[in-house]
């Protein structure tokens, strides 16, 4: 199964998105901001990782 096919991609780009824009749009400060894009990053590559070692 493709990453980019997946739901969990998905919603993390939409969590880095959500960062950056809350950041530009004054609504996050920057660590707040850095906390919620970390944390879809993290889901992207967990999830990059588990596909890795089921598809095996």
């Amino acid at each position: 199964m493709s990453l980019i096919k997946t739901k969990t991609f998905w919603t993390g780009l939409a969590g880095v998105l959500t960062a950056i824009g809350g950041f530009y749009a004054g609504e996050a400060s920057l660590w707040e901001a850095a906390q919620t894009g970390l944390t879809g990053l993290v889901a992207i590559f967990l999830r990059h990782g588990l596909l890795g070692v089921t598809q095996d």
